[in-house]
């Protein structure tokens, strides 16, 4: 006897078939919403990166908005909610990958810093990098332990907003704002201070 899960999971299997298929279609339907979101995306952005890799980027959000097809299942909620979080998580990924990541590339930088140091621990080969990791230090001084917490934990350990939720009691849309705001405040700091030199 066929169990009410295995007709479920059948009628999934249609409708992402149904999508595929029309695909094209499907892309143009949701088509405003993907170029909204890959412009609220690209304007957190460093100018200068927001120039370049804008085109790229909402091709990269095509081509996760596509994958999510494959994947979504309509008994956990409705399509948008579902793509909207994967087509950022994308778009991030895609110029992490590229190095134009502004605050991950503060991290990389300081684990860079650190190894210079610890190679040749002369004071005129860091003095520069290490006057700019403790410009990053400063920058994050007012910050709140959660706003410390997501930033680190998202940037330097590559955790999910998921997972950092559970590990500080919020919800991942919680995780996923803070995250944002922290970062917004992170370049604006940094931004002054560089102003001031």
């Amino acid at each position: 006897m066929i169990t009410r899960k295995e007709v479920e999971d059948r009628i999934v299997q249609v409708i992402r078939e149904h999508f595929l298929k029309f695909s094209d279609e499907t892309l143009a339907k949701y088509e405003d919403q993907i170029k909204s979101t890959v412009r609220w995306y690209v304007s957190t952005l460093p100018r200068h990166i927001a120039k370049s890799e804008a085109d790229d980027l909402e091709s990269e959000a095509k081509i996760a908005f596509i994958n999510c097809l494959k994947t979504w299942d309509p008994r956990f909620g409705d399509l948008w909610p579902y793509v909207s979080v994967r087509l950022k998580g994308s778009m991030q990924d895609y110029l992490r990958k590229r190095g134009n990541d502004p605050v991950a590339g503060l991290y990389e930088f300081v684990t860079s810093a650190a190894n210079v140091y610890m190679a040749f621990n002369r004071k005129e080969i860091v003095h520069d990098e290490i006057d700019k990791v403790l410009h990053v230090d400063s920058a994050m001084k007012d910050f709140s332990d959660k706003e410390k917490k997501v930033i680190e934990n998202y940037y330097q350990n590559d955790m999910t907003f998921k997972e950092i939720g559970k590990q500080i009691g919020l919800s991942e849309s919680q995780v996923s704002r803070i995250c944002k705001d922290a970062t917004l405040k992170l370049k604006k700091a940094l931004r002054e201070e560089d102003s001031t030199e």
